[in-house]
């Protein structure tokens, strides 16, 4: 099914085409793995699949998966274990490598389209090229989003010093993975801190894609939390009119907190917020750089969007 037929508008049909990673292994949703990788399966069969990109799913449980892949092709988003153990970190990814590697060899109806790779803290910033450094070697076959360490005093830092290191080998194709929320308040990153890195990454034409807490279209309270939960909408369309209008962070956070439908409208070839316009031309040349989210559900995403009236 063409994306026209299932979209209102193409103007957010390129916004949201194949922007969806399917995470419903993860919280909250924490589903069984068998679970989870058929209601993807079902997704790939269904009306969202435009949105659908891949399914997430650790390097440890790619085995366990392959029974339910049987010969369907899959395109894969693989995290290899999370340690905060700076020395057991490096021989743990290395392990989950070969692991991978093994893996396709025998499952070549199997396409990885990006690896994520959460950052054990560092106590200093030259520590993280040196992390970047013995990546490249391991992993450098693949498309790959670095996760540093979220804290809002040494987050900055650790962004510049990431940075940093991908310019430095070249890395073009490597990307930066934002985490939006999670089970608790505190996993949550503030308006001001997003839009510094929706800034930062657009300086240095870094590509970027997010994950955990962005279940709903447009920014709004969370009465179980007690936090403000991140739009999705709100998100992309603040990161695309960064690039578009080399918007500074404090227009940036107006974008993000906007939490009225009916300034963010989609006619035809053209997004807008409030004044400001983008063509799907751009929009379409921008998500290489603005890839996409992770989500343990589709048909929230989908569903609300058919309320708002963007998507039928």
């Amino acid at each position: 099914m063409s994306m026209q037929l299932v979209s209102r508008s193409p103007a957010i049909a390129r916004l949201l085409s194949k922007s969806i990673d399917y995470a419903g292994l993860f919280p909250p949703a924490s589903l069984a793995l068998s679970e989870a990788v058929e209601i993807f399966k079902r997704y790939l069969q269904g009306r969202g699949s435009w949105i659908i990109s891949s399914i997430v799913l650790p390097i440890d449980r790619l085995t366990e998966a392959a029974g339910s892949f049987a010969d369907t092709p899959f395109r894969l988003t693989v995290i290899p274990r999370r340690t905060e153990d700076s020395h057991q970190w490096l021989d743990r990814l290395r392990e989950d490598c070969g692991h991978l590697r093994s893996f396709l060899s025998t499952h070549p109806q199997v396409a990885i389209q990006a690896l994520e790779i959460p950052l054990p803290k560092s106590g200093e910033t030259s520590e993280i090229a040196k992390r970047v450094e013995e990546l490249v070697p391991l992993v450098n076959d693949h498309r790959v989003f670095l996760e540093p360490p979220l804290g809002e005093s040494s987050f900055r830092d650790e962004l510049a010093a990431t940075i940093a290191a991908l310019q430095r080998h070249r890395l073009s194709l490597w990307g930066i993975k934002l985490r939006m929320g999670g089970t608790v308040p505190g996993a949550f990153p503030s308006i001001a801190m997003v839009a510094n890195v929706l800034a930062t990454v657009r300086d240095n034409q870094v590509p970027i894609k997010f994950t955990a807490g962005l279940h709903h279209p447009l920014r709004h309270w969370d009465n179980d939390l007690g936090v403000y939960m991140h739009g999705f909408i709100n998100v992309l369309m603040a990161a695309m009119f960064a690039h578009a209008c080399r918007l500074p962070p404090k227009n940036i956070e107006t974008i993000l907190t906007d939490e009225r439908s009916k300034h963010f409208v989609f006619n035809g070839n053209v997004a807008r917020w409030l004044d400001l316009p983008i063509r799907t031309e751009l929009i379409e040349d921008l998500r290489r750089l603005i890839v996409g989210f992770g989500s343990c559900s589709v048909e929230e995403p989908l569903d609300d969007l058919r309320t708002l009236g963007w998507v039928d």
